[in-house]
């Protein structure tokens, strides 16, 4: 696992939240509605999404790896006055006396897993009997069809404060189609007063449908359904690079032991 320091874990919300609506919120606050009971959310960094399902009534737990972002998470719920338990602790491995009726991953979190199906395997025991599992993954597909240029820095995200700083992050990937990995190196940049910069790589697997679907069956979970880019309207819909960004969420669940 790979954890988000430094300017990485600062910017990380800005730049999200530059791009996306809410939607992946929405959604896991639907699921949460259907798999009531208490529920963990696994790399729940700055508390982007956490927070607000907290502030919603949901009875949810954040689990975290890097510092950084846990120090953002936990500044912001003492700011809103709100009680949630958070835990520190790599998803692979983290264990504890507590299960769930439901895991959430939002935001391609497994996909930065070092061996997804081990951490699959592993997520079996945090969850109870017939818990609910939410996982959202993306096929890069700019990268792979060779439309964002490769071993080549190029604008990513950028972002403007209010106190008049500029965030950019620039970055340059390099693909491994054999063995379905992306790695991208960042470079983070606050303009302003006082100049301020940071680097790190990320490596990524990413898995088509079909073997996602796969994964989660070897792993013992039952896929129940998916959906495309966050849009409720692609329910079963088949991840296709002319029509489809590539996201896609899974809701699977952990049969019950039989007899």
């Amino acid at each position: 696992m790979q954890p988000y320091l430094s300017l990485e874990a600062e910017l990380h919300d800005a730049f999200w939240l530059a791009e996306d609506d809410g939607s992946e919120l929405r959604m896991m606050a639907e699921f949460l509605t259907n798999h009531p009971g208490p529920a963990l959310e696994i790399g729940s960094g700055s508390g982007r999404l956490l927070l607000p399902l907290a502030e919603q009534g949901f009875d949810i737990d954040g689990l975290e790896l890097s510092p950084d972002m846990l120090a953002i998470a936990r500044k912001q719920a003492a700011e809103q006055k709100r009680p949630v338990t958070m835990h520190r602790g790599d998803m692979s491995s983290w264990t504890t006396d507590k299960t769930y009726n439901s895991l959430l991953a939002p935001a391609f979190t497994l996909q930065l897993a070092t061996d997804p199906a081990a951490t699959l395997a592993h997520w079996r025991n945090l969850l109870n009997p017939g818990g609910a599992l939410y996982i959202t993954t993306f096929i890069p597909y700019a990268e792979i069809l060779g439309e964002l240029p490769a071993n080549q820095w190029y604008p990513d995200h950028q972002a403007f404060h209010s106190d008049g700083t500029e965030a950019r992050l620039e970055t340059r990937h390099t693909i491994d189609h054999a063995n379905q990995t992306l790695t991208r190196r960042h470079r983070y940049t606050i303009l302003g007063k006082q100049t301020r910069r940071h680097q790190s790589t990320q490596t990524i697997r990413w898995f088509e449908h079909d073997q996602m679907l796969a994964l989660l069956t070897r792993t013992g979970f039952e896929a129940q359904s998916h959906i495309l880019d966050f849009d409720p309207e692609t329910t079963g819909q088949s991840p296709d690079p002319a029509e489809s960004d590539g996201i896609v969420t899974y809701q699977a669940v952990l049969p019950r032991q039989r007899d």
